[in-house]
């Protein structure tokens, strides 16, 4: 098995010195829709727990199905958000191109949290690189 080194993209500050207005524009919209992920992905968890928790009584049941159903409603609004402002944008005659592209958004993203929690091991497994000759277990189990 061969191991590759990953080389983070940048290990720098969130804000750099010299800010344009559409990397700003493209940092505060992927910041919102982080934040936005994580709270619906932990309310929907709460909601859960609260599900979990309720005993299977009715009063403390559908408060849990409204925390888990309004944090679904969240999700989509921020996906939906994220596709439908750059048609909307091109719609009013902004020139969104430059940084409200669902993909440089999901890049950004990506960005932010490698540079917030950083690279753990620095290390990943590409199938790439396996080289097929190497074998754990026999082809056939007639030893067995």
């Amino acid at each position: 098995m061969i191991i590759e080194t990953v080389h983070a993209v940048n290990n720098g500050a969130l804000f750099s010195d010299k800010l344009e207005l559409g990397e700003f524009v493209l940092l505060a919209i992927s910041l919102v829709v982080l934040v936005s992920s994580i709270l619906s992905i932990a309310f929907i968890l709460w909601g859960g727990l609260l599900l979990i928790l309720s005993g299977g009584k009715d009063d403390k049941i559908q408060p849990a199905i409204n925390t888990i159903r309004y944090a679904i409603i969240g999700i989509v609004l921020t996906v939906l958000t994220i596709f439908l402002f750059p048609i909307l944008g091109r719609l009013l005659g902004l020139d969104v191109e430059k940084y409200a592209q669902p993909s440089q958004i999901f890049q950004k993203i990506e960005e932010i949290g490698d540079k917030i929690f950083g690279n753990d091991t620095g290390y990943t497994i590409s199938s790439d690189t396996i080289d097929p000759t190497l074998q754990e277990f026999p082809a056939d189990f007639s030893d067995l």
